[in-house]
């Protein structure tokens, strides 16, 4: 009789226990759900073989200390498991621990080889590392599945970068025949057009981001620079706009762009005004800079400005054959009297005499210069 009596008593508990623990587990299933990690991993922590959640609870806690040892501890219970591994993997991945995580991704694509996401995970860590095979491991994926968006862009992504266009194409309009309105696949088409200086198409692609609502410091600059090299000056003027008056006003490079766009336009003192202000701005080298003011001050056919230019170029950067016979043709046009100009050919000639740019227009005007003053007597 107390035999019997032991027996479902023990039962009775091992019932409720059963019990406890699935309400539980329930409960923590629901707490993560809504986001509330902390009262989960106490309900967790009351079910055997619950580390698994208990770890993603602390992953989504960013703790990912506690996170690993959770799924240190699922591992070594449950090897053969593969979620645990594939959660970790990425949490490793997350975390820059770049060697263990392509370890685990390595079994898991050895366990099972067509599932994409396990190759594209050693894409992804091959990407972290500068690594050439990723490009091997994204086309792997595209090989087992030839929709999969994320291993399309990064496949379109990388290409690019590396200037390899003709492939990225193909890899960026597979992206966008099955999402037409893929923000981050146009913005590939229209950095790839851009990168090819096709820059109707370009702005074609730029204006789909504009419609879809984008707008970034890339995006008005990239189109500012397509406008200015379709002769749309108007345009470009008001790309330049918003980057100064909605991001930075302090940016040498947007304001230099300004100035070229108002020269282009034939607005010299608005030009004037953002170039200084560009060279004002930015630190050395300011070379092309004081070139293009030196270009301004010669179309207003100020001769006397374009030599003080031309002579701070020249000073700083010795080396720039440009601004040496330029600056001997701005005295050319400046000088009545054509001995005082007769120099400034001679130095360029004496550098640049025998392989320059310039060596022949120099020696010819040099040679009528001083024909000229012996004829007149001088």
């Amino acid at each position: 009789m107390k035999r019997s009596y032991f027996i479902v008593l023990c039962f009775f508990y091992c019932v409720q226990a059963s019990s406890q623990n699935e309400g539980a587990l329930v409960l923590g299933d629901q707490l993560y759900a809504m986001g509330n990690y902390s009262q989960a991993i106490t309900q967790y922590q009351q079910v055997e073989g619950a580390s698994p959640k208990i770890a993603k609870c602390y992953e989504a806690l960013g703790n990912s200390e506690k996170a690993s040892a959770y799924y240190e501890l699922t591992l070594s219970s449950t090897p053969e498991a593969l979620l645990p591994k594939y959660n970790f993997g990425k949490l490793l991945l997350k975390t820059a621990q770049f060697e263990k995580a392509d370890s685990l991704f390595s079994i898991l694509e050895l366990k099972d080889p067509y599932n994409p996401n396990f190759a594209y995970h050693r894409g992804l860590v091959a990407e972290r590392r500068n690594d050439s095979t990723a490009e091997d491991h994204f086309m792997r994926v595209i090989a087992l599945d030839e929709a999969h968006q994320n291993a399309l862009y990064r496949l379109g992504k990388m290409l690019l970068e590396m200037r390899r266009f003709d492939r990225a194409r193909g890899y960026i309009d597979a992206g966008l025949a099955t999402e037409p309105n893929s923000i981050r696949f146009i913005n590939l088409k229209a950095l790839m057009h851009f990168a090819e200086k096709d820059y109707h198409r370009a702005l074609a692609a730029y204006m789909e981001l504009v419609a879809l609502g984008q707008s970034t410091v890339q995006l008005h600059e990239n189109l500012a620079t397509s406008y200015r090299n379709t002769n749309q000056f108007e345009k470009a003027l008001e790309q330049y706009t918003i980057l100064i008056n909605e991001y930075d006003d302090q940016i040498p490079e947007w304001h230099y762009g300004l100035g070229i766009t108002y020269m282009s336009l034939k607005n010299y003192e608005k030009s004037r005004r953002h170039i200084e202000i560009a060279i004002l701005l930015k630190d050395l080298p300011i070379e092309d800079e004081l070139m293009s003011l030196s270009y301004l001050f010669s179309a207003k056919l100020e001769y006397r400005k374009q030599m003080e230019v031309l002579n701070r170029v020249v000073n700083k950067y010795p080396s720039n054959e440009r601004a040496q016979y330029f600056l001997a043709a701005a005295a050319d046009n400046y000088y009545e009297d054509k001995k005082l100009v007769i120099p400034f050919y001679e130095k360029y000639l004496k550098k640049y005499g025998e392989t320059g740019q310039f060596r022949e227009y120099g020696n010819q005007r040099l040679k009528d210069l001083k024909t000229g003053i012996h004829f007149n007597g001088e």
